[in-house]
């Protein structure tokens, strides 16, 4: 009698809605795409209504495609039963497969022609340079868009972010508002969001360095992937570090996703989508690098997590389970009394710095001043 009342609840639980479980949980979501992110761990975790699963990326593949009853199991410490009764006593509807293929990814926000007030907001507000803002848009990674909001029809200018796959179709992107609007984005005072039905493991990338640069890297120049959490952060180091920087990709994730990782390593690495599929053969393109790891082949490969130096970054940092593979931090220095810093922090703190240096500069090298280091005439003659 007891088994057929644990079947019914299995059943029964397996039936509900994963979101609605999560909410339940007191989880605080974010709605990512089609998707939604965890916002404890933004990027890496993610549920998908659709399929009614959740995966955690950054803990391996044991945590990937889970239902409710594990969700309810991870988050709150419990057993299997434990789970399957909180479950039932939940308010948590009941989950509809559709059959409905997805919807691809399509882009239609109108773009404008000037880039004047996304080139503003990037030098005034975020300290970038126009040779860096020059850089990113030669590589058609970013463009200024109007965004309308569908609900009440206020439009705004936002900076898009493209996601590109390996034959240079976008699959998706990110939002950046330019403008300060703290009544309409209270939690930031700017639009930030993926773009509607972006593919959730691409990410905004640009390559320093040819494909056939990458394939010839070596143990001792290895190819580096150095990923970000958002594309401001990728633009400021590459601002601070261009010099260094050469056969290597940069990739801004829009949070922390280890699959993001895995794929821009093997289209970085293939010509086109032909090698892609021969090379990874029966993986997926977000497992790859695992399988790459477990057959030792990633010696010419370097991985570098270049995100924000918070309790966060370092978990995602610690969480990466390569053993094989050279994955190394570079976070931004923390200012003191901080807990937290991104490159774009670095970057402004750089510039400052800067700033307040060039007076005392300009000082010592002036006429005036050089002149008063030296004795007059009448001064020798004494």
């Amino acid at each position: 009698m007891g088994w057929s009342k644990d079947s019914e609840l299995k059943k029964l639980a397996k039936s509900k809605r994963i979101i609605d479980v999560a909410y339940a949980l007191g989880m605080d979501l974010v709605k990512s795409g089609r998707n939604y992110t965890w916002k404890s761990h933004q990027g890496s975790f993610i549920i998908s209504p659709e399929k009614n699963i959740f995966s955690w990326f950054s803990q391996g593949t044991d945590m990937r495609g889970k239902d409710s009853i594990a969700l309810v199991q991870l988050i709150k410490g419990c057993s299997f039963k434990e789970a399957l009764e909180f479950i039932a006593e939940s308010k948590a509807s009941v989950f509809k497969e559709t059959a409905q293929a997805q919807k691809e990814f399509e882009y239609n926000l109108p773009e404008h022609s000037n880039f004047y007030f996304a080139r503003q907001y990037l030098k005034e507000e975020r300290g970038l340079s126009d040779d860096t803002i020059d850089f990113f848009l030669r590589q058609n990674v970013m463009a200024l868009a109007t965004n309308k909001n569908y609900q009440d029809g206020f439009t705004e200018p936002v900076i898009v972010f493209k996601n590109f796959d390996i034959n240079g179709k976008m699959v998706g992107g990110a939002r950046q508002g330019i403008f300060y609007n703290k009544r309409r984005h209270p939690e930031k005072g700017r639009m930030k969001r993926t773009l509607f039905r972006s593919d959730g493991t691409s990410g905004t990338w640009v390559d320093i360095g040819t494909k056939q640069q990458f394939k010839r890297s070596t143990p001792e120049n290895p190819f580096k992937l150095i990923v970000f959490e958002a594309p401001i952060d990728m633009m400021s180091y590459y601002e601070l570090h261009k010099e260094q920087l050469d056969n290597c990709r940069l990739v801004a994730m829009h949070g922390m996703n280890e699959a993001i990782i895995s794929r821009n390593v093997l289209e970085a690495l293939c010509l086109n989508e032909q090698e892609m599929n021969r090379v990874k053969g029966t993986e997926s393109a977000t497992s790859f690098l695992k399988k790459l790891d477990e057959l030792q082949y990633s010696k010419n490969l370097e991985i570098v997590i270049a995100t924000d130096n918070d309790s966060a970054g370092h978990q995602f940092f610690d969480s990466i389970n390569l053993p094989h593979t050279k994955v190394v931090p570079h976070f931004a220095p923390l200012r003191e009394g901080s807990l937290k810093a991104d490159w774009n922090d670095q970057l402004k703190q750089v510039k400052a710095s800067q700033k307040s240096v060039e007076p005392e500069l300009a000082k010592a090298v002036s006429p005036e001043a050089n002149r008063s280091k030296f004795p007059s005439i009448a001064e020798l003659e004494m």
